[in-house]
């Protein structure tokens, strides 16, 4: 597979991570267990999971998916749904940490977050077994050239 593709890769491979220790935090919100600085924790890692990284990762995609749409390749409907994924995870972010200082119930307060955990593992899981193998296909070494040049 293309470099920038194993680089995005690795990306999901830490987000995937860092979800992981998102969702443990989460039961023990769940479970009333949590203290003030667990809850604090958990929305600094929320926090971690929409920062310049994320939007680096999401502008790289993009490149490459712009890319792959100048090729005869038989688009998938979920490389189309991507651009729309990335903008709406923008959203969901806003979103998440306004429940930060929220009187909301724990309970909606989870529910949230689990929603973002589906769709964002729903997301990577498209890339990865639909997009990424796509670009690797279809894109020529010129086109990773110019991919590169790009690249943040």
């Amino acid at each position: 597979m293309n470099v920038l593709l194993n680089e995005l890769h690795a990306y999901h491979h830490e987000v995937a991570g860092k979800i992981n220790r998102v969702k443990a935090l989460l039961q023990k919100l769940r479970h009333e267990s949590a203290g003030s600085d667990d809850c604090k924790l958990l929305f600094k890692m929320l926090e971690a999971l929409h920062g310049e990284a994320e939007r680096h990762h999401h502008e790289n995609e993009e490149l490459i998916r712009r890319a792959l749409l100048t090729t005869e390749a038989p688009i998938h409907p979920r490389v189309e749904d991507i651009e729309r994924d990335h903008q709406a995870f923008g959203r969901i972010a806003g979103q998440l940490m306004m429940l930060e200082d929220s009187t909301k119930e724990t309970s909606v307060i989870a529910a949230a977050i689990d929603d973002f955990i589906t769709k964002y593992y729903d997301h990577m899981e498209a890339e990865e077994n639909i997009f990424f193998p796509m670009a690797d296909k279809w894109l020529s070494g010129i086109q990773w050239q110019e991919i590169k040049r790009q690249w943040h």
